[in-house]
């Protein structure tokens, strides 16, 4: 059984500000070292986990709790480099990121690779993928967003009456990426689960999120087929996660170890089909494609 520790939810007034408060890093790296004495230690064969509430890629709580794309993953390398479970830490976003950044001994699954968290992450071979992305909106408003025609991301982030909300810090990859910071949504939220409830109340108009997210979404709220996810013009290739541990020399030993069992599993049937659970039956056979194109071939 993992052990499981939970972090109290960053304040809504200022996340990025208690996120990287020195003595929360502080009370992160001792409480690991205090529950887990190994953890960290050079030549230790796996690391403890940042975990956060992402399903259908990391599911934390709920019958479905452990069940996610990422926690799969997750356990896959538990089992290949320890045959232990290794505990983890629930924790929001902003405060993985900041814990990477400080050092605190601990690794992710699903992160992101940007420039920016090059400079002080460290990141595997990739483990699954993002995609495919859209324009997800509540059903009864699916007739208003078509009737702009051919849907640009660019335009509708820019029509300031169109209200939208984004997880802080997160990354869709650098296209997207750049185009949300020339018109960033006006609001943030802390969890997924708040801003599909927001849509659902038609206090939003729409996210920009994947389409596993937004179907998992509208069946635990017992809404199935409640959001509708709209492709758009940029059409932007998938995002491949990865491990992400600090820029450590503790780090740099566990992506080593993880890279050496991605490249023994990612052929595997087993392991594909890891990556396609929760997948939309619509969006299956794209994502075989790009499995079978891209993501073996990708480092």
């Amino acid at each position: 059984m993992v052990t499981v520790l939970r972090l109290p939810a960053a304040r809504r007034d200022g996340p990025a500000r208690i996120a990287r408060a020195p003595k929360l890093l502080a009370f992160v790296s001792a409480l690991l070292l205090a529950a887990f004495p190994g953890a960290g230690r050079a030549g230790e064969a796996a690391p403890a986990w940042a975990v956060y509430d992402a399903p259908p890629y990391m599911i934390a709580d709920g019958p479905d709790r452990d069940a996610g794309v990422f926690d799969r993953i997750r356990h896959l390398l538990d089992d290949r480099l320890s045959g232990t479970p290794q505990p983890a830490v629930v924790m929001p976003f902003p405060r993985v990121l900041a814990s990477v950044k400080d050092g605190v001994p601990l690794c992710f699954v699903g992160g992101v690779r940007t420039p920016e968290r090059d400079g002080f992450a460290l990141f595997s071979l990739p483990v699954a993928m993002f995609y495919p992305l859209r324009i997800v909106v509540h059903a009864p408003e699916r007739a208003r967003f078509e009737a702009r025609g051919p849907l640009s991301l660019e335009a509708v982030l820019a029509d300031p009456a169109l209200r939208s909300s984004m997880l802080k810090d997160r990354s869709m990859g650098d296209g997207i990426d750049a185009l949300i910071r020339r018109a960033p949504p006006s609001r943030v939220h802390a969890d997924f689960g708040e801003a599909f409830r927001m849509l659902l109340a038609d206090r939003l108009d729409y996210l920009v999120e994947y389409s596993a997210m937004a179907a998992y979404a509208g069946e635990k709220l017992g809404q199935r087929g409640t959001f509708v996810g709209l492709p758009f013009a940029e059409a932007p290739a998938p995002v491949f996660s990865r491990v992400m541990c600090p820029k450590t020399d503790w780090g740099r030993e566990v992506i080593a170890r993880v890279d050496a069992v991605l490249r023994a599993e990612r052929p595997s049937p087993s392991y594909r089909a890891t990556v396609e659970a929760w997948t939309d039956d619509a969006d299956v056979a794209t994502v075989r494609d790009v499995y079978d194109r891209a993501f073996l071939a990708s480092e």
